[in-house]
């Protein structure tokens, strides 16, 4: 299932993880692969400004692909302070969800049409001013193998790479898997969405740095180099671009080596991270306490102040153009989990008054089933 990929990491990687509360800071090198970012088209300046805060939720491809399903939803946006849906593009299946106007796409065969009338959808959800915000599963890709095998992470052996959930993986270094994840982003923006956001815009936790060729450092600026590209692009579109990272590459060097995902470099390169700082994704006794889910207030303050804390070592006196943390939170019960809490409205509560608390005002509900504690978004 996705957004659990962190507890799938294998027991030597978990005892390895430094997710005990020190914040690493980048090497002294990062500034090598960071380029000054200019004013981005279509967002605001900074921070500081007016721009409206975005209260998100996840809908599937299926869900936005019902006309009574997404109706629903709407009817319930138009009644709460929820103003933005993050919908399946290429979902985690490796497939291409509406029918995109692209050479590329069409010779690949990727797509599998979910959302047939991609048109009426997006407006549907700008007449009630939703803002619209296409999920792009980026590197994890179960189908593309069967069609560009050259574009995989090959395992040990030279055979083509498969995580614990039996899933491949394009290859972050090679240039024309990144140019098909552009094509797809620009295929978004031209569908009429309004922002683009990378899943899985890393390396798998389980594959060893003998099969990949290359240690930690090489992992983070083979990711960061491809966020920079892809983050030209959609700037010349006006179209910002936001990322979905791991809670721990927040605060965890090794968890940033692993994956690839250096936390503070990345922000130069987009408009919005969204790190995944659910509290059931951290394991017992971090974060300052026993159980994490079971405090859903302090496991998200403490996420936050991390996150302030290491995007001061690329910015520190605030004065370059960086991204703004739109973190998600958790709309789901983690039931999996030796000690858990069921989260209905009063937990999600806790968690964005937890954002509000550390100057955030904007955040995204995670829930697999798009059913959500629509209690919660009542003002």
């Amino acid at each position: 299932m996705r957004r659990f990929g962190i507890v799938g990491l294998t027991a030597g990687i978990i005892a390895s993880m430094s997710i005990l509360g020190t914040s690493v800071h980048a090497e002294q090198g990062a500034d090598a692969v960071i380029d000054e970012q200019a004013d981005s088209k279509g967002i605001e300046e900074s921070a500081d400004t007016d721009e409206t805060p975005i209260h998100g939720i996840y809908v599937s491809a299926y869900v936005a692909g019902t006309k009574s399903m997404m109706d629903e939803i709407i009817g319930h946006i138009d009644e709460t302070s929820i103003n933005a849906v993050v919908i399946d593009v290429k979902n985690d299946e490796g497939n291409i969800v509406f029918d995109m106007d692209s050479e590329l796409i069409d010779s690949l065969g990727v797509e599998n049409i979910l959302i047939s009338d991609i048109d009426g959808l997006m407006s549907s959800l700008h007449e009630h001013n939703i803002y619209s915000i296409a999920r792009c599963v980026a590197f994890r890709d179960p189908f593309i193998d069967e069609v560009k095998p050259e574009w995989m992470l090959k395992a040990e052996d030279g055979s083509i790479y498969e995580d614990n959930k039996e899933f491949n993986w394009m290859n972050p270094e090679n240039e024309e898997a990144r140019d098909y994840l552009i094509e797809v982003a620009l295929q978004c923006k031209k569908a009429g969405f309004d922002e683009v956001q990378f899943d899985y815009v890393r390396y798998p936790a389980g594959i060893s740095e003998e099969a990949v060729g290359m240690n930690g450092y090489g992992r983070r600026k083979a990711v960061s180099g491809f966020v920079r590209k892809a983050h030209a692009y959609l700037k010349k579109e006006g179209t910002p671009l936001s990322l979905d990272l791991f809670g721990t590459a927040i605060n965890s060097k090794v968890d940033r080596n692993i994956v690839g995902q250096e936390y503070s470099w990345l922000s130069m390169s987009c408009e919005y991270l969204s790190p995944m700082i659910y509290p059931s994704h951290y394991y017992e006794g971090t974060m300052g306490k026993d159980y994490p889910d079971l405090y859903p207030y302090d496991t998200i303050d403490v996420a936050m102040k991390y996150s302030e804390t290491e995007l001061k070592t690329v910015n520190p006196r605030d004065d370059r153009q960086q991204a703004k943390v739109r973190p998600w939170l958790q709309g789901f019960t983690a039931s999996y989990l030796s000690k858990y809490r069921t989260y209905g409205a009063e937990e999600i509560k806790e968690q964005i008054r937890a954002v509000n608390d550390n100057g955030v005002d904007s955040w995204i509900i995670w829930n697999p089933s798009c059913k959500y504690a629509w209690d919660a978004f009542i003002e």
